[in-house]
């Protein structure tokens, strides 16, 4: 799932709640808040999430090794 998925979650439930103020007040968070979200001027923070039923996870993946870089030493 990715930030386009979580927006569309997101919209989805302020639809079957009959408006962002609604889904808003229901979460106990501010419209505004929940607005700049769907504008992508914010990222979806903790009680929106919570109220979505999801969770942030944070993932590492290893990079393709680069090209090891050689020193110019001087003759």
């Amino acid at each position: 799932m990715d930030d386009d998925d979580v927006i569309a979650q997101l919209t989805e439930a302020c639809q079957k709640a009959g408006s962002q103020k609604d889904w808003a007040d229901a979460a106990g968070v501010s419209a505004a808040y929940v607005s700049d979200v769907l504008k992508r001027k914010r990222a979806p923070g903790l009680s929106i999430l919570l109220a979505l039923g999801l969770r942030r996870v944070t993932v590492y993946e290893p990079q393709p090794a680069a090209p090891k870089r050689r020193r110019n030493g001087g003759a």
